[in-house]
């Protein structure tokens, strides 16, 4: 095993913003895989940017390089204060705060646990009462929504979700992400220089949003939802009697 070029490589990643990932390193490189991904998540605020890296194993000095990294910028997820079809959504979203997701989705863990001790499944119960309070959620008109938006919230980023609903369109609205690549003889994009640039794609994609929606409403005298807007059905309407008096003056005899 290449000693060296676990801690060359650990360096580059602490000097990127990555924190120490020799033993995440060391782990993986012990298999003599020939590529491999190394996930990390990070916290910005309130948002959290999740990158995949990926190494590859050049045969002839049996050394690692980091190729590139995937980075996905995941907004903080705002949950709406409301009651929905019985739910309180504020008190949910506390309940699912609560649960450690990570460990809850990993199901191959093996635990003792006996009918009679309580506190041994009481995880597990509370975590179907949130499941059962999601799913109330989905049977409302208004809850989908938020039931969608809490599960991207707290489950985003686990591998294990055969349980999870796709939420793409939340996901579309929520993250953006980029892919990074190292070229030799440079330092590459730090974990900062990565944030900032995800941070301004995620505002000019609000504001090219804001703009469309502002030529659907303007463009063709009709809202997003498909209903004449109501100034431009003023103007349609001055503009046909404009119209009308035109043709009455031209049927008129000299």
């Amino acid at each position: 095993m290449n000693i060296q070029n676990i801690t060359a490589l650990t360096e580059q990643l602490q000097l990127l913003g990555f924190g120490n990932t020799s033993y995440q390193l060391l782990k993986r490189i012990c298999f003599k895989p020939d590529q491999f991904y190394l996930s990390q998540k990070i916290a910005k605020g309130r948002d959290q940017l999740v990158c995949q890296l990926f190494f590859v194993r050049e045969e002839k000095q049996n050394l690692y390089q980091l190729i590139y990294y995937d980075a996905n910028l995941q907004k903080e997820i705002a949950i709406s204060d409301a009651i929905v079809n019985g739910i309180d959504v504020t008190e949910l979203d506390k309940q699912m705060t609560g649960i450690d997701w990570q460990t809850a989705f990993e199901l191959d863990e093996k635990k003792q646990w006996s009918e009679d001790d309580k506190p041994s499944w009481e995880k597990e119960q509370k975590i179907e009462a949130i499941v059962d309070n999601l799913k109330a959620l989905d049977l409302a008109e208004n809850g989908k929504t938020i039931s969608e938006s809490l599960k991207l919230k707290y489950w985003a980023g686990i591998s294990n979700l055969e349980l999870a609903v796709n939420s793409s369109p939340l996901k579309n609205k929520s993250e953006i992400s980029q892919r990074f690549y190292f070229f030799a003889g440079q330092p590459g994009i730090s974990v900062d220089e990565a944030h900032r640039f995800l941070q301004n794609r995620w505002l000019e994609k609000q504001i090219h949003a804001k703009r469309k929606l502002t030529e659907e409403i303007n463009g063709d005298g009709r809202n997003p939802d498909g209903t004449p807007s109501s100034d431009n059905g003023l103007l349609i309407k001055k503009s046909i009697n404009n119209s009308r008096e035109v043709k009455k003056s031209k049927s008129k005899p000299n």
